[in-house]
């Protein structure tokens, strides 16, 4: 978290995504906000599941949102372990198991 903020340009945006241990510190230098970067977090992505949800899949429905271009590899559920292999591995993007 230290390295994106202290990496992003002068006016730019840090987002913070996910939820960091409770005891982790993140150092901010004063001169770096008061030029205009900012740093902002968010957990969840701030959604409001009965909202977005019925959004996102009316835009999947209509082609908008093109979600099957994500998937890398579908693995059957007896083969979860192999998913796992294969994510570990660093040789899938994203994995479906197919419950059938």
């Amino acid at each position: 978290m230290d390295q994106a903020f202290q990496l992003t340009a002068p006016s730019g945006r840090t987002i913070l995504a996910g939820t960091a241990r409770h005891d982790q510190e993140i150092k901010v230098r004063a001169l770096q906000i008061q030029q205009g970067k900012m740093l902002a977090g968010t957990e969840g992505g701030q959604s409001n599941p009965t909202v977005d949800i019925p959004r996102y899949l009316k835009l999947y429905a209509s082609g908008k949102l093109r979600l099957d271009d994500l998937i890398t590899h579908r693995f059957p559920l007896h083969d979860v372990n192999l998913a796992l292999d294969t994510v570990r591995a660093g040789g899938a993007g994203r994995c479906v198991l197919v419950m059938e």
